[in-house]
């Protein structure tokens, strides 16, 4: 069995035993109303750029990457962005959709549009607990190879700065104080070359979503 190969079974044993391990019943249940949607841009692609959201502009901001050094959105204004949001303690999604988003990148590389006209950022909404070490150690367990050429880790000061943050992208956080873990959207997002919002997909959540479907948005993006 080649390397590939094994790597490729082990990332979606990886997925799976996340996913059964805690099944989000009602929210996938929810969420499968947007399995119509994918099927059809995936089978048809030159549909997607009309049913894209018009796009609002993205909250810009300035977080720092593993090395300490600044980074805004607007560096890789001229690219599509494909951005999540998790937190490296994850017991469930984080995780998976961080192998979906790897699956995601293997298919642009092929293409050679990743670095060139697409970049990937993650950004984490824990940075107490999430060190650049510990965020480093939770890249090292995601099956593959996750390129970092283009594909930034970022973290902000405080929790309340990236919480403000993901509520102007759209999205909710919240944070269980005996625990110390954090409810969220497990949603990619995905932002035009211009810096606009254009579409927001659901991540592992959602047992249907593939890295595919995710590409069909992606490549109307880079062809617009």
């Amino acid at each position: 069995m080649s390397g590939l190969h094994r790597t490729s079974i082990e990332g979606e044993k990886f997925k799976v035993a996340f996913i059964r391990k805690h099944a989000f019943k009602i929210a996938v249940l929810a969420l499968c109303a947007a399995l119509g949607l994918y099927l059809y841009l995936a089978n048809n692609p030159k549909e997607t750029v009309k049913l894209l959201d018009t796009g609002n502009a993205a909250p810009n901001f300035q977080l720092t990457d593993l090395d300490n050094k600044p980074v805004t959105l607007a560096d890789s204004n001229g690219k599509v962005r494909v951005v999540y949001f998790y937190f490296a303690n994850c017991p469930d999604v984080c995780p998976p959709t961080t192998f979906l988003m790897s699956q995601l990148q293997d298919k642009l590389k092929k293409d050679g549009t990743f670095g060139k006209d697409v970049e990937f950022i993650s950004i984490s909404f824990d940075p107490e607990r999430d060190t650049p070490e510990v965020i480093r150690k939770f890249i090292e367990k995601i099956p593959g190879e996750i390129d970092q050429a283009a594909w930034t880790f970022l973290r902000g000061k405080d929790e309340a700065e990236i919480k403000k943050l993901m509520e102007d992208f759209g999205l909710s956080l919240f944070k269980d104080e005996k625990t110390g873990n954090f409810g969220h959207t497990d949603t990619i997002t995905v932002i035009d070359r211009d810096g606009n919002i254009r579409k927001y997909m659901t991540g592992s959540i959602d047992e249907t979503v593939n890295a595919d479907q995710i590409k069909t948005v992606v490549d109307a993006l880079i062809d617009q």
